[in-house]
């Protein structure tokens, strides 16, 4: 008896999972906020972005967009901060360019 409730549990939890999966593959993609940024604009921030700016300063930008010894951009999957943002017009000073250090004045939330 304790069997068929074990398996019978199993069975509605699988039954149950490939809904919550079906469900999710029908979600519509993410709206791209930089769609209609005219060209030579700074891009702006996803709404996913909402007041990190204020919460972590340009260093919490850098820690996602800048480079390190290992990587640029540190996250895979970001955007690469240009190159004009780093001290000495490079990435490879590993240092953000202090005229650059207040990122939501040129990329607003989108």
């Amino acid at each position: 008896m304790r069997r068929h409730l074990v398996a019978g549990a199993l069975v509605v939890a699988m039954a149950f999972g490939a809904l919550a999966a079906a469900g999710c593959s029908g979600a519509a993609p993410a709206e791209d906020v930089n769609a209609n940024v005219p060209a030579g604009a700074p891009p702006l921030m996803p709404a996913t972005h909402q007041d990190r700016f204020e919460t972590l300063g340009a260093s919490g930008c850098y820690g996602c967009h800048g480079a390190s010894e290992r990587s640029n951009p540190m996250l895979n999957g970001s955007k690469a901060m240009p190159e004009d943002h780093y001290v000495d017009g490079s990435s490879q000073t590993l240092e953000l360019d202090p005229t650059h250090d207040q990122c939501n004045t040129c990329h607003v939330q989108g």
